[in-house]
């Protein structure tokens, strides 16, 4: 334990001066990161993901959440195994994607209407790349395959429910796999501007945090292009990191259509090490843990991988 104590502060520092070191040694390959990634944040991911993050935050605050989740829990608490607020947050996740269904989740924790057990159960579950991400950027303009737009969809989803499931935590399932929803709740509806003030204050803390998160994993996957290693290597260490630039990497590689295109379908579905990141800063003050999160998505990745293969191989 003190070894681990003094390595990992050690290793931090080392990163962090590495990086400055980089900055300095390649000023025009950080510039152009950079302004990719700020590109990508002002073109792509505020206009997906503002209205989102306002109207949950909107939702939340005015407890019109509370309605929509007894609405929908006798339809998905049997299917699922979580409370009415947690139906909530699955359907916010499924939705509107990351960072949309973290921050929902690390919401309704706060404010006591889903157990830090429940939170880490659904948090791979709703948290993944929103459906038009998958439909618009991934499927035709990444594959140029407006045809496989659904299949990609219910694959990475499916992959990403099913793995949830599988690692799911057994105090959660057994707290939950009984319960029964209450229909006749006390539900109290407010609603004034100064809720509509704080939910856009709110989503754009949440997206100026996101965007710093995105544009330095751009330049840190800019600076390891310059790495004298192979263009397959690359493209999925830049997967890796980020997948809205790594995934265009790779669909620039010569290789099968079948591999190719399940690479792909793997790394959307584990996220990448940036939206991990953006995940764990709008999750600050829940104390979820993160390694749990991260394996579930890793399972996400391999299942996606492989069922998309394998699908392309029965379909060709």
């Amino acid at each position: 334990m003190k070894r681990s104590g003094i390595l990992r502060p050690c290793l931090l520092k080392g990163g962090m001066l590495c990086f400055m070191c980089l900055l300095l040694l390649f000023p025009s390959s950080a510039l152009t990161g950079a302004k990719n990634g700020l590109l990508l944040w002002s073109g792509q991911v505020l206009p997906s993901l503002l209205p989102f993050l306002i109207i949950s935050a909107l939702f939340l605050s005015s407890g019109l959440s509370d309605v929509v989740a007894h609405r929908l829990a006798p339809l998905l608490s049997p299917v699922f195994c979580c409370s009415p607020s947690g139906c909530y947050a699955i359907v916010i996740g499924l939705l509107a994607g990351l960072p949309v269904g973290a921050k929902t989740i690390a919401s309704l924790i706060e404010s006591g209407k889903i157990t830090k057990e429940e939170g880490q159960y659904l948090l791979p579950l709703c948290n993944n790349p929103s459906p038009l991400f998958i439909l618009g950027y991934v499927s035709v303009s990444v594959l140029d395959a407006p045809n496989l737009r659904y299949p990609l969809l219910l694959i990475i989803t499916l992959s990403s429910v099913f793995a949830a499931i599988l690692l799911r935590p057994r105090r959660t399932a057994s707290a939950h796999v009984t319960q029964k929803p209450d229909n006749s709740p006390k539900i109290r509806f407010s609603f004034s501007f100064l809720l509509i003030d704080a939910a856009i204050e709110q989503a754009f803390s949440v997206l100026v945090r996101v965007g710093g998160y995105i544009i330095l994993f751009s330049v840190l996957g800019n600076l390891l292009t310059l790495l004298p290693l192979s263009p397959v290597f690359l493209a999925c260490l830049g997967s890796f990191l980020e997948i809205t630039t790594g995934s265009a990497a790779i669909s620039a590689l010569s290789l099968p259509p079948g591999i190719l295109i399940s690479l792909i379908c793997g790394f959307v579905a584990f996220g990448g090490l940036s939206t991990a990141a953006q995940t764990k800063s709008v999750l600050a003050g829940t104390n979820l843990p993160f390694a749990h999160y991260l394996l579930t998505k890793l399972v996400a990745g391999i299942l996606a991988a492989l069922s998309s293969f394998l699908f392309l191989s029965v379909t060709a």
